[in-house]
C-alpha cells in the first residue's frame, strides 16, 4: 500500500550571538560582529533568540566576563542549542588546561560552538577537539607574546623616562605623545587631600568622608575609601617624578628590579624596585609636603599595628544592620568593639556608625550553642542518634548463620582434601596444598569476623547504655542503677 510521505518543516535551532571586545579603543569590533553573525545566522536558517556582551575585557579574563558567565548559565539551562562568535579567540583564549573548566557547562548542556573564522566546533569528536585545542594553544600563547614583549617595550620607555610608561594618565595627570599636562580640577583635590592630612587630628576615613560629602568625583570607585585616600598620599608621582615599576604586576610578565620576569596567575602582587626620574614634568605638590605626609602615614601605620594586634573573635562575620556590609573590630576603653567597615572607610554618607560590643555578642553566641547542642534536649537527641547509628551497624541473626555455614563449607573442604591427598599423584600434590592454604586463610578470615560481630551483639546493653566485657570488681566504688548491690558498675 502506497503512503503519502509529507515535507516535514525543520525547527530552526535556537542561537545565541556572543560579541567580545579586549580594548576600550576598538569602537567599531562590537557592531561589526554582530551585522556579521546576524547575517551568517540568517544564511543557515538559525533562530537568534539573544546576545551576550563583554566589552574591554580580555579572553583570558573569563572570570570577569560577565556575558561570557551569564551566558555558561543560560546554557546549562538549556536555553538554546548553539553559540556564534566572530572567531574562536572571541569565545576565550584560555590555555587548554583551563578551556575544559569553561566549556564543560556547555557540552553538558549540548551546546556547540559555531564561529565565522572556523565554522562549526565539534567538542565531542576526537578530531574536533584536538583541532580546537592547537588553535586554543596558539591563541592563547599569542597573550604571552604580547604579554613579554609590551612589558619590555615598557620597561625600555622607562628607562628612558618617557611619558606614558610612568603611569601618568591618572587622578591629577594626563599624557598624550609623550606631552604630559595637569587636570586642574583634579589637582586641586589633590592638594587638598595633602594639605587636610597634615593638620592635626585629621585622618584618611575623616577625608574620605569629607570627599563624599563634597560629592568629590573618586578615581575609579563610585565613592571615596581609606584606601584611595592613602593611595593619592603614597603616589610620587604628584611631585613630578617619573615611576616606573613600583610594583611586581602583570598577568604572564612584569618588571621586577629593571629586569622583565615571568609571572603566573598564581603570583602575588609584591613591592619592587622602580625607576624613577626626577622632575620630569611641572608637580601638583611640594617635594617637603610630600615627605611630610610620608613621614606621618609611617607613624600612623605602626600606631595602627600595635591597636589591631588583638584577634578579635567575630571580625568579619558580623554583618551591619544597615548597609549589610561587614564588621571589624577595635579595643575601646570598655572593650572590644565592632563597627561597620564601610562607614568606616567611606564616612556617614553610605552608612550609619552601627557599634556593637564584643562582650554581650559573644555571650549571646555561646547561648545559642548551648541551647542548640548541649541542652538536655539536644543531648538526648545526640543519644537517640547514635543509638539508631548503633542499631544500622548491629550485626543480624541472617549474618552471623551465614559466616557459621561458609565456614563449615570450608572445613568440609579442606577434611575431604586431606583425605583424597593422600591418594592423588606426586606431581598434583604441590598445587592441592596450595588450594588447601587459600581455604585455610578465607576459613580463618570468616572466624575472625564472626567473632568480631558476636561481640559486638554483646557487649552493649541497650537499656542503660552500658558497655560490658566482663564483670567489674565489686570494690569499684560505684552502684548499680537497677539493683544497688554494687554488682553491676554503671561506668566502666
Amino acid at each position: 500500500m502506497a503512503r503519502s510521505i509529507l515535507p516535514q518543516t525543520r525547527q530552526a535551532e535556537k542561537v545565541v550571538l556572543y560579541l567580545r571586545m579586549s580594548d576600550e579603543a576598538q569602537v567599531e569590533s562590537i557592531p561589526s560582529q554582530r551585522t556579521e553573525l546576524t547575517k551568517y545566522a540568517r544564511s543557515k536558517g538559525y533562530q537568534v533568540i539573544r546576545e551576550f556582551v563583554d566589552e574591554a575585557i580580555s579572553g583570558d579574563a573569563t572570570e570577569r566576563r560577565t556575558g561570557f558567565l551569564s551566558m555558561r548559565d543560560a546554557a546549562g539551562r538549556g536555553e538554546f542549542a548553539v553559540v556564534l562568535a566572530w572567531d574562536q579567540d572571541r569565545f576565550g583564549r584560555f590555555d587548554p588546561l583551563d578551556a575544559g573548566y569553561w566549556i564543560y557547562p556547555f557540552r553538558r548542556g549540548g551546546v556547540r560552538l559555531e564561529t565565522i573564522a572556523q565554522g562549526k566546533i565539534d567538542w565531542e569528536d576526537l578530531t574536533g577537539q584536538l583541532i580546537y585545542s592547537v588553535n586554543q594553544l596558539g591563541k592563547a600563547q599569542f597573550l604571552r607574546d604580547l604579554s613579554r614583549n609590551t612589558t619590555r617595550g615598557l620597561l625600555a620607555s622607562a628607562r628612558e623616562g618617557r611619558a606614558g610608561t610612568g603611569g601618568l594618565h591618572c587622578y591629577g595627570y594626563r599624557s598624550k605623545d609623550g606631552k604630559v599636562w595637569i587636570v586642574e580640577d583634579e589637582a586641586k583635590g589633590v592638594r587638598w587631600i595633602f594639605a587636610e592630612y597634615l593638620k592635626p587630628g585629621a585622618s584618611l576615613r575623616g577625608i574620605a568622608a569629607e570627599l563624599n560629602r563634597r560629592k568629590v568625583p573618586p578615581p575609579r570607585a563610585k565613592v571615596w575609601r581609606v584606601s584611595s585616600v592613602r593611595a593619592i598620599l603614597q603616589r610620587r608621582k604628584y611631585t613630578g617624578s617619573f615611576v616606573y615599576g613600583a610594583s611586581n604586576a602583570g598577568k604572564y610578565f612584569a618588571m621586577r628590579d629593571g629586569e622583565v620576569t615571568p609571572r603566573r596567575k598564581s603570583d602575588k602582587t609584591i613591592s619592587a624596585e622602580p625607576i624613577i626620574h626626577p622632575n620630569k614634568f611641572e608637580a601638583i605638590v611640594s617635594q617637603e609636603t610630600f615627605d611630610r605626609v610620608q613621614v606621618r602615614l609611617v607613624g600612623r601605620k605602626g600606631d595602627t599595628t600595635r591597636k589591631q594586634a588583638r584577634q578579635y573573635l567575630l571580625a568579619g562575620l558580623v554583618k551591619c544592620g544597615d548597609c549589610s556590609g561587614a564588621m571589624g573590630g577595635i579595643t575601646r576603653s570598655r572593650g572590644a568593639v565592632y563597627h561597620c567597615r564601610t562607614y568606616h572607610q567611606t564616612g556617614s554618607t553610605a552608612c550609619h556608625q552601627n557599634t556593637i560590643d564584643e562582650a554581650p555578642l559573644v555571650a549571646c553566641i555561646v547561648r545559642k550553642i548551648q541551647e542548640r547542642y548541649l541542652s538536655d534536649s539536644a543531648l538526648d537527641r545526640l543519644r537517640k542518634a547514635l543509638e539508631a547509628a548503633k542499631d544500622r551497624t548491629r550485626p543480624r541473626p541472617g549474618d552471623l548463620t551465614r559466616l557459621r555455614r561458609e565456614i563449615d563449607d570450608l572445613d568440609h573442604k579442606i577434611d575431604q582434601g586431606a583425605e583424597r591427598a593422600l591418594e592423588a599423584p606426586p606431581e598434583i600434590v604441590p598445587t592441592l596444598y596450595r588450594k588447601f592454604e587459600a581455604w585455610r586463610v578465607d576459613r580463618d578470615r570468616l572466624k575472625t569476623e564472626l567473632d568480631a560481630l558476636t561481640s559486638r551483639q554483646t557487649m552493649p546493653n541497650r537499656n542503660r547504655g552500658i558497655y560490658l566485657t566482663q564483670p567489674p570488681p565489686r570494690d569499684c566504688g560505684l552502684i548499680s542503677e537497677s539493683n544497688g548491690t554494687g554488682s553491676t558498675c554503671t561506668a566502666c
